[in-house]
């Protein structure tokens, strides 16, 4: 697979193949991965319908090498309380960046990041977040993003609780 090139590119909602792939790698993360419940027969139109639902407020990007999708990264775009200032103001939060483990350490997290940190300086965002696990912390950092004291979280699910 090293030998393929990657590719990271925007993903298109209208497209029945970004759909279901997008859909099969979220999928393969959350179940088969993380042992959430489900199957990919019920999952696959349901993933659909949110993402039609969405496609305004989340912005799909995904990873291929040799034609094959390994690697997906998503914008979610929050659009924030205007000031007097400036009356637009919005920011973006980075999701679900996720790399088949067959694809990893091709540096394909790092690109997908890299679209998704160019995205959101072409759309003016005011910043992201993102919320890492302890392996992607490096991708992050060399991206640019750093700790910060600003934000704070407040887990209101069992799994969003502190260790």
């Amino acid at each position: 697979m090293s030998q393929d090139v990657a590719v990271v590119r925007r993903a298109s909602v209208g497209s029945g193949a970004d759909v279901r792939a997008l859909a099969d790698l979220r999928f393969t993360w959350r179940h088969d991965e993380s042992g959430e419940r489900g199957d990919l027969d019920t999952f696959g139109p349901a993933f659909a319908e949110w993402w039609a639902a969405h496609a305004e407020t989340h912005v799909a990007f995904v990873g291929e090498i040799g034609g094959h999708a390994v690697g997906m990264a998503w914008l979610g775009i929050i659009t924030r309380v205007p000031g007097p200032e400036r009356f637009r103001r919005r920011s973006g939060v980075v999701q679900s960046v996720y790399v088949r483990p067959e694809a990893r350490g091709l540096g394909l997290g790092a690109a997908l990041v890299d679209a998704v940190v160019a995205h959101a300086r072409d759309l003016g965002l005011d910043y992201l977040a993102v919320h890492p696990s302890e392996l992607s912390y490096p991708v992050y950092e060399r991206a640019g993003f750093a700790l910060t004291r600003s934000v704070l979280e407040l887990g209101l699910t069992a799994s969003r609780q502190p260790i």
